[in-house]
């Protein structure tokens, strides 16, 4: 009777101790609900009021350009010509304010319980859609049973978008011989990290850190905001982003997604 008993008293203060447990647990979880949504508004908010500040300025100026170069185009050579340099930043101006705007719409969602492998698929298929006659092709590495992340599935997306979108241009230089390697696994700390990896040109060993910087690009038409929203993205939910890369051997991006609480 008294092992019984003892069994009992045993068995309660098990289940009790796991009650005590899941509920530290939903309340952790809703602390990084509210900590991360925050912190997502304050960005997004940030970001809209710099692009509506700036973008009906430019506005002004492009239309007044345009104006002026077709009143000179066949009087003066050299006005025109400048002004068309004014046109072209300004549109480039532009093209940056938009994705600023996008960024900040982005801040209107909620943080979610993410299954990571079902984003890079969605995103794959969005920068490669079937019959679009891309000659990369792309090799999928997936860990099954990956932890969940507590993120903004928008804010989640852009970073896996902006990553292929700059695989995808990487090696279209390199032709039908254009690969593309996609790796999601959990480390020891049971982090997840997910490696995108091209066989493009490469990036010279000096320039690895510039690739992350706001307005930096090497293309005619790029606006140097997609790896630096990429990195922004992930560091405003504690990850990191790095890259590895060497002329002519192609680029590595590694990211590194901290371990959130989940409930079962």
């Amino acid at each position: 009777m008294r092992i019984a008993l003892l069994a009992l008293t045993t068995a309660c203060c098990y289940a009790l101790q796991v009650l005590f447990e899941r509920q530290r647990l939903i309340e952790t979880e809703g602390r990084e609900f509210q900590l991360r949504n925050e912190q997502v508004r304050t960005a997004g908010r940030l970001a809209a009021e710099i692009a509506h500040q700036i973008k009906n300025p430019l506005a002004i100026i492009n239309n007044t350009a345009w104006s002026l170069q077709r009143a000179l185009k066949e009087k003066n050579g050299s006005a025109a010509q400048q002004l068309e340099i004014i046109r072209e930043e300004v549109e480039r101006s532009d093209r940056i304010i938009t994705e600023l705007m996008g960024y900040a719409r982005l801040a209107e969602g909620k943080v979610e319980r993410l299954d990571v492998v079902e984003e890079l698929e969605a995103s794959i298929e969005g920068v490669f859609p079937p019959g679009a006659g891309f000659d990369s092709h792309v090799e999928r590495h997936f860990e099954h049973y990956l932890p969940t992340l507590l993120m903004q599935r928008g804010h989640l997306r852009e970073i896996f978008t902006n990553l292929f979108q700059n695989a995808r241009e990487a090696v279209a230089e390199v032709g039908d011989s254009g690969h593309i390697k996609v790796v999601a696994r959990q480390d020891p700390d049971d982090a997840v990290v997910v490696v995108v990896e091209d066989n493009g040109p490469g990036i010279p060993s000096d320039k690895l850190e510039q690739v992350f910087e706001a307005y930096y690009t090497t293309r005619a038409k790029g606006t140097g905001l997609g790896l630096a929203i990429a990195r922004n993205n992930i560091e405003l939910y504690g990850g990191s982003v790095k890259a590895e890369s060497e002329l002519g051997k192609g680029a590595r991006f590694i990211l590194r997604f901290p371990p959130r609480t989940v409930l079962k």
